[in-house]
């Protein structure tokens, strides 16, 4: 073989191996018909103008796997959502995974990819031990598994590069307070069941992190390229956020042995010697939002990684990554500002999450 033919194949045998993702809160993307509040269900026109939006955003930025949230669905074997989504993208995301079962609203997380997916995971009930269950309100039963399964998938972006992503949908700030004679409400009855209720949930979503980090901890051991992707329904520095992050890292440039069970927020700050003058940033502090609730900016969907997706702490220090772009979309929900009033949404086209997006060469 002659000299270049060789120069040649050993570079392409450097070739770093592109790979992306998105997460997006697709916001009740139920299917016409469907009845999304009392005398109100999904028009057809909604729908279908719905999906052209969410098409041309995805396409746009052209990610190689989509962890979605609140896909909604008829019952538990109704895919139809995830199904004409999929559809509508072309052709160029062939597979997909979707959680078995919805939550009490008819929502659950999926998946489209362009890989194929290799492996599908759920994660739901609470782990034993101190949160094995979850207190509700008085007269109501335990809580002893997320309200939506948290779900991973694995991928092959190149020979030997195994990578799980999971997405997940913890538990809104949205309290459901009870109702006299049954139901729910969405108003409190006081100002002491307004801060049991927040209490309540807290309460659940910290379970819901906590079940999901048990699972990371197990899958840790051996994985090396991990994500958790999805909406937190909570910001980069709140306990439940902090929660999925494992061992602190005060310097990322460095090794640890912890560093396996360490993950980073991408949308937040990674820690660096110095101070957070110098820690990583790689979104701009205007760009740092992805809910735009009562027109206050919130960040609530998150992409977090295994130390895999930064880089050798070699590099690091030279401040070489992995990380190639991280971007929200904000653009989507300038005018998606949400109130009070859940009903005031229904009929939108533009989701009121945006999709955050981030691309590696591995």
């Amino acid at each position: 073989m002659c000299r270049t033919r060789i120069i040649m194949l050993e570079k392409e045998a450097h070739m770093p191996t592109k790979f992306s993702v998105m997460t997006w809160n697709v916001e009740n993307l139920f299917p016409p018909g469907f009845k999304i509040s009392p005398g109100k269900f999904v028009k057809e026109e909604d729908y279908q103008a719905k999906l052209k939006y969410l098409a041309k955003r995805i396409l746009e930025m052209k990610p190689d796997v989509i962890g979605l949230q609140e896909l909604g669905s008829r019952n538990n074997q109704d895919s139809q959502s995830l199904d004409d989504l999929q559809t509508i993208l072309e052709g160029k995301y062939p597979f997909k995974a979707l959680a078995s079962k919805t939550d009490g609203r008819g929502i659950r997380v999926g998946f489209l990819s362009k890989l194929p997916i290799h492996s599908v995971t759920e994660v739901i009930d609470f782990p034993a031990g101190e949160f094995a269950d979850v207190r509700d309100w008085s007269g109501k039963k335990p809580i002893k598994k997320m309200g939506r399964a948290a779900l991973q998938i694995e991928v092959e972006p190149s020979a030997g590069i195994r990578v799980h992503v999971i997405a997940l949908h913890l538990k809104s700030k949205l309290v459901n307070y009870p109702k006299s004679g049954g139901g729910t409400n969405f108003k409190p009855k006081d100002e002491n069941e307004r801060a049991t209720g927040s209490g309540l949930g807290l309460l659940r979503r910290t379970a819901e992190a906590i079940t999901v980090r048990f699972h990371l901890n197990e899958l840790m051991k051996t994985a090396s390229h991990v994500i958790v992707l999805g909406d937190f329904n909570d910001e980069p520095l709140a306990a439940t956020s902090q929660v999925f992050l494992g061992p602190a890292d005060a310097d990322v440039t460095t090794d640890n042995k912890t560093d396996k069970f360490s993950l980073y927020n991408l949308v937040d700050s990674i820690s660096r010697k110095g101070g957070p003058k110098n820690d990583k940033k790689f979104l701009k502090v205007k760009e740092r939002f992805s809910r735009v609730g009562n027109g206050r900016n919130e960040l609530l969907d998150h992409i977090l990684v295994s130390k895999a997706f930064l880089g050798e702490s070699r590099d690091l220090k030279k401040d070489i990554w992995k990380v190639k772009k991280v971007r929200i979309l904000t653009d989507s929900i300038i005018n998606e500002s949400v109130g009070l009033d859940p009903e005031a949404r229904i009929g939108r086209d533009h989701p009121d999450h945006a999709p955050v997006f981030a691309r590696f060469a591995l």
